[in-house]
C-alpha cells in the first residue's frame, strides 16, 4: 500500500491505469462506501484509491493552527489505514493507495474524476435544504462536475432484500449513450440483469390516442436498447415504460436494486451545481446506490 500526502489532484500521480476511487467521510463510519469501491476494483482488477481530504483551516495566524492541522491530518492518515485494513481482508484488490489531500474534498475527487473509472462517496442522508446548507456537503457539487461516473452510496436499510438487477433511467427523447454504455458494462461485470426504465408524464389523451403514445414509446426505448444490447449478449435485458414522475418512479424502482444508473443533463449553470430534478430526487431519495453519469 502507498500512503501519499499533499495534492496529488486524488491520483494524477498515476501511471495511466484507470482505478477507483472513493472518498472517505471522517463523520460517517458506515462501510458501505468503502464496500462498493472495493468491489468494484477487485471485480475489475484495477487499482482501490482511498483518499481522505484535510480542508484548510480558515484562521491561520492563531497559535494553534499548525498544530491542529497536524493532528487532522494524523486522523486522516489512521482512518486511511482502519480502511485500508478492512478492504484488503474483505476483497482481493489487485492495488490499494491510501491518500491524505490538501483542501476540498469536492476538489480532490473532482481533479481525480479525470481518469478515473469511477468516484464512490457515501451519504449521510441529508434531506434537500441540509445537503444545500452543510459546509460538508459533497455529493451534489462532486456528480455536478465530475468527469466520471459518481456512485453515492447510503448505508442500506436492514433486511432489505436486492434482487440482482441493475436498473438505468432512460429518456427516449435523448437517450445517454454514456449512462446506457456504463449500465451495460456495470451489468455484464457484477454478473446481474439490466431493466431499462422509461417514464413518461401521463398525457391528456383519449385512451386510443394513450395507447399509440404508448406504444410509441416502447419502441423509442428498444431503439435506444437494441445497439447496446447486441454489443453485451450476455446481459439479460427488460424493457418497461410507466406513466407518472420519473423521480417516483425510479425511487420505486430502486428500493429492490443493486443500484440505479442516470445520465446527467448536458446543461449546466452558473455556479457549476446543478444536476436536474430527476438526479437530485433520487440522490436524496434512492433506496440503493446512485450512479450519475456525466455525458460524453
Amino acid at each position: 500500500m502507498d500512503a501519499r500526502a499533499g495534492n496529488h489532484g486524488a491520483g494524477n500521480d498515476a501511471t495511466g491505469d484507470r482505478e477507483v476511487i472513493v472518498g472517505l467521510d471522517p463523520r460517517d463510519r458506515s462501510r458501505a462506501a468503502i464496500s462498493w469501491a472495493a468491489e468494484e476494483a477487485a471485480l475489475r482488477g484495477i487499482p482501490l484509491r482511498l483518499v481522505v481530504a484535510v480542508p484548510w483551516l480558515v484562521d491561520t495566524r492563531r497559535v494553534d493552527a499548525e498544530p491542529r492541522r497536524l493532528s487532522l491530518r494524523a486522523q486522516a492518515g489512521q482512518m486511511l489505514e482502519s480502511a485500508a485494513s478492512w478492504a484488503s481482508d474483505e476483497y482481493a484488490l489487485a492495488e490499494l493507495v491510501m491518500e491524505v489531500y490538501d483542501g476540498s474534498p469536492v476538489a480532490a475527487l473532482t481533479a481525480g474524476s479525470r481518469h478515473a473509472q469511477t468516484v464512490v462517496v457515501g451519504s449521510r442522508g441529508l434531506n434537500r435544504l441540509e445537503e444545500v446548507l452543510s459546509a460538508g456537503s459533497v455529493v451534489v457539487p462532486l456528480t455536478a462536475r465530475a468527469r466520471c461516473p459518481v456512485v453515492v452510496v447510503r448505508e442500506p436499510p436492514a433486511g432489505r432484500a436486492r434482487r440482482p438487477r441493475l436498473v438505468v433511467g432512460v429518456d427516449t427523447r435523448s437517450p445517454s449513450a454514456a449512462a446506457l454504455g456504463f449500465a451495460f458494462d456495470e451489468a455484464a461485470v457484477r454478473g446481474v440483469a439490466l431493466d431499462a426504465v422509461s417514464v413518461t408524464e401521463p398525457p391528456v389523451l383519449p385512451f386510443t390516442r394513450r395507447k399509440r403514445a404508448g406504444e410509441r414509446q416502447r419502441g423509442l426505448l428498444a431503439r435506444a436498447m437494441a445497439d447496446w444490447s447486441g454489443r453485451y449478449p450476455g446481459v439479460a435485458v427488460t424493457e418497461e415504460v410507466l406513466s407518472g414522475d420519473p423521480v417516483e418512479e425510479l425511487v420505486r424502482a430502486s428500493t429492490s436494486a443493486v443500484a440505479v444508473v442516470v445520465g446527467r443533463s448536458h446543461r449546466r449553470a452558473g455556479t457549476g451545481i446543478r444536476v436536474g430534478r430527476v438526479v437530485h430526487g433520487l440522490l436524496h431519495r434512492a433506496g440503493c446506490p446512485v450512479v450519475v453519469v456525466p455525458p460524453q
